[in-house]
Formats: structure tokens, C-alpha cells, sequence
């Protein structure tokens, strides 16, 4: 378990991206106490020892941040602190409020239009359609009927149909009529 550990220990990448040059602003604001409309500042002597402060911290920021393959870096050549009275509240960021130009209205307007048109087009085409398929069914079911020729009703027709009632009346006589016949023959 340790040796793993040792080895993915050794075994870390590091970044590709050297940093060459790094140069830090700071702004302190110089106001001690106000009082009313009294504003009290900071000494000469206080903001030395503030800016003392603050530059050993950036000057180490700046050390270790900075690639020594990039030669010697003075630190204090990349720091810049300024002291200077800053507003009693802080300012107020306003977001303007998102504002929709009036080609937009207009655009999507437009687009609405053309979508309405285009349905309204749609269902007219579809109403021919359908209408055009039913004449074109009706006309083809029409000329597809063929006419029965009518019978006239003559002695086979009307004996036929007497066979056929007797047959569905009276099944036994209609199999001996049958029997009679075959027995003729």
C-alpha cells in the first residue's frame, strides 16, 4: 500500500502552462472613521504600515507564482498599491433590465403571420384533397356497377322457383321429386 502511494506520488504530471509575468493593483481605501461629515484619514505612518503589509503579501504571491525558469523576478517592480477615499456607500450596480428591440416584436410577428398562413393552406389543401378523393371513389363505383340484365320471366324461371320454395318448404318431397327424376333418366 505505502509503495503505491510513493509511486503515484512520483508519477504526478505537472501543468504545461508556466506563468512568465504577473502584475498586481491594489486599491486601499485611506478613510479611518467618519463622523458625520467629519472624514478622519489615515497617517503617513499608518499607510506605510499597511502598504508594508500588503506588499510582503504580494510580493510572495508574485515569488512562488512566477516559473524560475524565467530568470529573476523583483517583485516589487509588479506590484502597485494606491491609497485613495473610496464613496462613504458602496455603488449600487444597477442591471439594466433586459430590453427587446422592437424588430423583434416585429420579426416574431411576422413569423406568426407566415405560421398561420401556412396552416390555414394546409387544411384548405387537405379539405381539396379529400374531396377529390371522394368524387374520384364515387365516379369509380358508379362506372364499376355493371347492370343486371333483367329476366324475363318465362316457364324455366318460374319453375326454378318453385323447385327452390319446395326445396326450403318441404326438404322430404323435394328429395323424392329428385329421386323420381334420377330414376326416369
Amino acid at each position: 500500500m505505502n509503495y503505491e502511494f510513493n509511486r503515484i506520488r512520483k508519477d504526478i504530471v505537472e501543468s504545461p502552462y508556466k506563468v512568465r509575468d504577473l502584475g498586481i493593483q491594489v486599491a486601499v481605501d485611506n478613510v479611518s472613521n467618519v463622523d458625520g461629515d467629519e472624514v478622519e484619514f489615515l497617517t503617513q505612518q499608518e499607510q506605510m504600515a499597511v502598504e508594508d503589509g500588503i506588499g510582503s503579501i504580494l510580493n510572495s504571491i508574485i515569488g512562488t507564482t512566477i516559473d524560475a525558469a524565467y530568470g529573476e523576478v523583483n517583485p516589487e517592480e509588479k506590484t502597485s498599491i494606491v491609497f485613495q477615499e473610496f464613496s462613504e456607500s458602496p455603488a449600487t450596480i444597477e442591471t439594466p433590465s433586459p430590453v427587446i428591440p422592437i424588430w423583434m416584436y416585429i420579426a416574431a410577428a411576422v413569423l406568426l403571420a407566415i405560421i398561420i398562413l401556412l396552416v390555414v393552406l394546409l387544411i384548405r389543401n387537405r379539405k381539396n384533397e379529400e374531396e377529390i378523393i371522394e368524387e374520384t371513389v364515387t365516379e369509380t363505383a358508379i362506372d364499376e356497377v355493371p347492370e343486371l340484365p333483367q329476366e324475363e320471366e318465362s316457364e324455366t324461371v318460374v319453375r326454378r322457383k318453385q323447385l327452390e320454395k319446395i326445396a326450403k318448404d318441404k326438404p322430404e318431397d323435394f328429395a323424392k321429386l329428385l329421386r323420381s327424376w334420377i330414376g326416369e333418366d
